[in-house]
């Protein structure tokens, strides 16, 4: 296959991949439990095709992936965005940015010449890794861009961000590290097969 072609099958699974996310984003309203939490917290379904397009194509595709996904989704507002009072610009970061950008890496332990259960225990802990990061990275932005000026930095602060971020970042954790194997098992030998470079 030409390179010019795989470049083009690469932006085709990009977008599609995308455009997965967005559906998934507008599917998760529909679902009661997932979001419950004020201000855009929620158990985020939608990371479910962030992660696959991590895997399929690669962590640093996987990052471009999710950082496109996520301007797309505000082009077509399945994604609201939340500026913090303090520190709006380290809040955008931390909140979106910072999150979308650390999923995309999720299959950063994952080899292409490995048997499919290694594998399968690269992706949990490479899901595990991420979704630590982005929730510290949430906590963070809880501390120092969300809180009343007077708490900012105290361990109030860090008491009440961990358990709001935490509250929601857990249950997508496991959500994650229950539904990619299954999804990674039934899905990639077929693309490996069918779209072999």
């Amino acid at each position: 296959m030409s390179r010019n072609m795989k470049t083009v099958r690469i932006m085709v699974f990009m977008a599609l991949y995308s455009a997965l996310t967005i559906v998934l984003d507008y599917a998760r309203e529909s679902i009661p439990f997932t979001s419950v939490w004020a201000n855009g917290g929620s158990i985020d379904i939608s990371l479910i095709a962030l992660v696959f397009a991590s895997v399929h194509l690669g962590w640093k595709i996987g990052i471009v992936t999710g950082l496109l996904e996520f301007l797309i989704s505000i082009v077509f507002s399945a994604t609201k965005l939340y500026f913090a009072p303090y520190s709006p610009l380290l809040g955008f970061l931390c909140d979106y940015i910072i999150p979308i950008a650390i999923m995309g890496m999720a299959s950063i332990f994952v080899k292409k010449n490995e048997t499919m259960f290694r594998n399968i225990i690269r992706l949990e802990i490479g899901i595990a890794l991420c979704m630590a990061i982005r929730m510290f990275s949430q906590v963070v932005s809880g501390v120092y861009c969300w809180t009343e000026a007077s708490d900012i930095g105290s361990l109030t602060a860090w008491v009440l961000s961990l358990e709001y971020n935490l509250g929601y970042g857990i249950p997508t954790m496991i959500m994650l590290l229950i539904v990619m194997p299954v999804v990674y098992r039934a899905f990639i030998p077929v693309i490996e097969k069918r779209y072999k470079s």
